[in-house]
């Protein structure tokens, strides 16, 4: 079931949204602006891996996949919302800059 749902791709970018996550700086506003883009986009390919597995649950259970699944897209949620916080204080900072 996973096999066909999960592609390696989807892993792939998971991992790399993580990195990118780790190492982002409260300056950097263009790439935090980017990664929220990204885990946004992630985060609707994982939806859709959910409900699919879901759909595919009369062929049998697997909830630790499940529960997994979840766990990526609480990630993914968290990435996203601290990215555009980030993002969003650019603004500021940059009002703030152009005073002195």
């Amino acid at each position: 079931m996973s096999k066909n749902i999960i592609q390696d791709e989807d892993i792939k970018t998971f991992q790399a949204i993580m990195e990118e996550f780790k190492g982002l700086q409260d300056t950097e506003y263009d790439k935090a602006y980017e990664l929220h883009k990204v885990a946004l986009s992630a985060y609707d390919r994982w939806s859709t891996i959910l409900f699919e597995t879901r759909q595919a649950e009369w062929k049998g259970k697997d909830p630790a996949l499940k529960e997994r699944i979840k766990q990526v897209l609480d990630m993914l949620d968290k990435v996203y919302t601290s990215a555009r916080m980030v993002w969003g204080r650019s603004k500021t900072d940059y009002d703030n800059k152009s005073r002195y």
